[in-house]
């Protein structure tokens, strides 16, 4: 018998950062240039830049309850720092920001899943795989739609989990955790 469970997570959180932070950085960049620059042409394009920077990050205060507004907002801002890195720095300096972007995108959409099984458990993360034997834990328990589990090291692993995630009977999965408990001792 297995159990799997998807995890919230916080990926969208730390990637809205991580756009914040990227719509910053091109901030200040413009500005440098902007105010660096003798030439008033490069200057002027600098400061529509900037205008259009505002806007954008104005019109995300006002629709950033929707569903898909920060995708939007990363995209369009990807779009003008993509234009401002091949116009004003360099081709590779583009190829540089493209690169982290995309990866930065990539997982952000990338969810975590725990998988319970006669084997053991496997936490899968974005990045790597754990596994624990049951002979690791001294409890694993599911209620109200979070998941824990007991290390007998004293370590806890505590997670809610999505809700969209199958009908799964709580009495019937901790029943299988107990089982397969006193079958690791």
């Amino acid at each position: 018998m297995q159990y799997q469970f998807t995890l919230k997570e916080d990926n969208q959180n730390a990637f809205g950062l991580f756009v914040w932070f990227l719509f910053f950085i091109h901030v200040v960049a413009a500005a440098l240039f902007a105010v660096k620059t003798t030439s008033v042409n490069m200057r002027l394009s600098m400061f529509i830049l900037l205008g259009f920077y505002l806007m954008i990050s104005t019109g995300y205060f006002f629709f950033k309850k929707h569903k898909k507004a920060l995708e939007t907002f990363s995209l369009i801002g990807a779009l003008l720092y993509a234009n401002f890195w091949f116009s004003y720095v360099s081709g590779i300096a583009l190829l540089v920001f493209a690169a982290i972007y995309v990866f930065a995108t990539l997982v952000q959409g990338k969810k975590s899943t725990v998988l319970f099984s006669e084997k053991g458990i496997a936490l899968v993360r974005v990045f790597k795989t754990t596994r624990y034997r049951w002979q690791d834990l001294e409890n694993s328990i599911l209620k109200d739609d979070i998941l824990t589990i007991d290390f007998k090291s004293n370590k806890i692993i505590q997670a809610e989990i999505v809700a969209g995630n199958t009908s799964i009977d709580e009495k019937n999965f901790n029943l299988f955790c107990t089982q397969q408990l006193q079958n690791s001792d």
